[in-house]
C-alpha cells in the first residue's frame, strides 16, 4: 500500500513533536518511504520552516541530558552527535553552554557512586580514571578530581 505525501507528512509531523529530532534522523524516517527526493526535500524544508526541524535546539537539549541524565563527558558527547550529522560549529555552541561548575560536579558524582573492589589505591585510581573516561570525560580533569576526592 503506498501513502499519499500527505499521509507521510503527517507521520513525520508527529515523529517531530514526538521528541527533538535532528536531520538526519528525520532524512532516515523519510527514506522509509516511498517517495521522490525531491518531495523528501520539501518536507524537510518545511520541518525546518515550521520549526519542528532544529539542530542547535536539537544539540542542546541533547549535551544537557546527556550530561545530567546520563553523566556522560564532552567527548562522548561530541562523538554522538557528529555521528548524528550534527555539524561542528553546532556541537562547539552547544558545548558552550555547559556550566564547568556543574559539569565537575556531575563527574565528581560519577566518580563517587562507581564501587570498586581494589585495595591497591593505585590500582583503583586507575580503574576509576578508566570507567570517567569511557564516560566521556577529559583525562586532565578525571585526574584533578580524582586527585581532590580520593
Amino acid at each position: 500500500m503506498e501513502l499519499s505525501n500527505d499521509v507521510i507528512l503527517k507521520k513525520v509531523l508527529r515523529y517531530c513533536a514526538y521528541q527533538d529530532r535532528c536531520t538526519q534522523e528525520v532524512r532516515n524516517k523519510l527514506a522509509t518511504f516511498d517517495m521522490p527526493d525531491s518531495e523528501k526535500a520539501k518536507i524537510l524544508k518545511l520541518l525546518v520552516d515550521e520549526g519542528y526541524l532544529d539542530d542547535e535546539r536539537y544539540a542542546s537539549t541533547f549535551v544537557r541530558s546527556k550530561i545530567h541524565l546520563k553523566k556522560w563527558g564532552v567527548n562522548k558527547i561530541k562523538m554522538a552527535l557528529r555521528m548524528k550529522g550534527i555539524s561542528d560549529e553546532t556541537i562547539k555552541n552547544a558545548l558552550s553552554e555547559i556550566d564547568p561548575n556543574i559539569y565537575r560536579e556531575e563527574l565528581v558524582k560519577v566518580l563517587k557512586t562507581k564501587k570498586i573492589n581494589e585495595s591497591d589505591p593505585y590500582k583503583r585510581k586507575a580503574k576509576l580514571a578508566q570507567y570517567a573516561m569511557q564516560k566521556g570525560y577529559e583525562p586532565g580533569l578525571v585526574w584533578e578530581v580524582i586527585k581532590s576526592i580520593v
